[in-house]
């Protein structure tokens, strides 16, 4: 009787008390379907709307000189304020994005010990740290030994690569070599003067003279 009494009031509930306690469940819920709403157009927008892509190229660094100099003459000495070499040349051009500089009508000049090796060229293009020189057109090396004309030598060529580092030379294209009076010509040359060994490849062509006393 009294589980009887206590349902009737919940049965007995008038339309508008109804719509009232809906539109308060309601109310409870909305801010969770606002937001799974929200959730849901987010992940349609994503999915729908293309990626915006950066079509603005990246410029690569142009090879264009950043200095220049005319007419110069640079000399580097030794600790004991001997003079270790010397260089000068027309004109000069240090680039930015290959961290060397070219050099036209370069002049070398190097001496060690007894020795003077002179070099020149059209052009020089030598990098940033100076371990590598490379010559090119109408190149003419010297090397002159005071007092052993024999030991003399001369290489020419369209093109010499100095390393200064093992201190070696090469060339990829035809050299002519001169030392004292036998003469070598080849397609290609590598000469290691620490060790004083020289290899000649391609077409190789010697005229050799027997050693006088």
């Amino acid at each position: 009787m009294n589980s009887l009494l206590t349902t009737l009031p919940s049965a007995s509930l008038s339309t508008k008390q109804r719509i009232h306690r809906l539109r308060e469940t309601l109310m409870a819920y909305l801010p969770i379907l606002m937001l799974s709403l929200l959730f849901l157009f987010s992940v349609w927008l994503v999915r729908s709307v293309a990626p915006v892509q950066n079509t603005t190229p990246v410029s690569s660094p142009l090879h264009t000189a950043d200095y220049d100099f005319q007419k110069f003459n640079l000399k580097s000495y030794e600790m004991n304020g001997n003079l270790k070499s010397s260089m000068h040349g027309e004109f000069a051009q240090h680039f930015q994005d290959t961290l060397a500089t070219e050099v036209k009508q370069p002049h070398v000049l190097i001496y060690n010990k007894d020795k003077v090796i002179s070099a020149q060229a059209k052009k020089a293009i030598v990098n940033e740290d100076g371990s590598q020189v490379q010559l090119i057109g109408q190149v003419l090396l010297n090397r002159d030994v005071a007092g052993q004309q024999k030991d003399d030598m001369q290489i020419s060529g369209e093109f010499l690569h100095f390393f200064a580092n093992n201190d070696s030379l090469q060339s990829d294209l035809p050299v002519s070599i001169v030392r004292g009076k036998n003469h070598f010509k080849a397609d290609q040359m590598h000469a290691d003067n620490v060790n004083q060994t020289y290899k000649l490849q391609g077409r190789v062509h010697a005229t050799l003279y027997p050693a006088s006393d």
